[in-house]
């Protein structure tokens, strides 16, 4: 999923004023901001429990589903080389690739 762009149409709304949508963009829904100010997704969100929000000086709204790493598996996404080699570990095993190694052989 990428990111899903909510914009917020204030008073004095003209099409000059509005978010700039390109082809990354589709319209998913229109909700209502119910009397507490808040605002359910729904499905628009399904299998992300985290989003970052990002808001320009036209009201508009960004929202970016995350997901966290522990800090201690950060190193990983950082050393380029033990990622290719993660990866390309993983994507032996689904091919069958693998071979029984016993702990005393190390």
């Amino acid at each position: 999923m990428g990111f899903i762009l909510i914009g917020f149409i204030g008073k004095g709304f003209n099409m000059q004023n509005n978010i700039k949508i390109n082809e990354k963009f589709q319209e998913a829904d229109t909700k209502t901001v119910d009397s507490r100010n808040r605002l359910t997704l729904g499905d628009l969100l399904e299998g992300y429990k985290r989003v970052r929000l990002y808001k320009n000086d036209r009201g508009e709204v960004l929202l970016q589903p995350i997901v966290e790493i522990p800090s201690s598996e950060l190193w990983l996404f950082e050393n380029k080389d033990a990622l290719k080699g993660v990866r390309k570990g993983l994507k032996d095993a689904s091919e069958g690739r693998i071979t029984k190694l016993e702990v005393d052989e190390l």
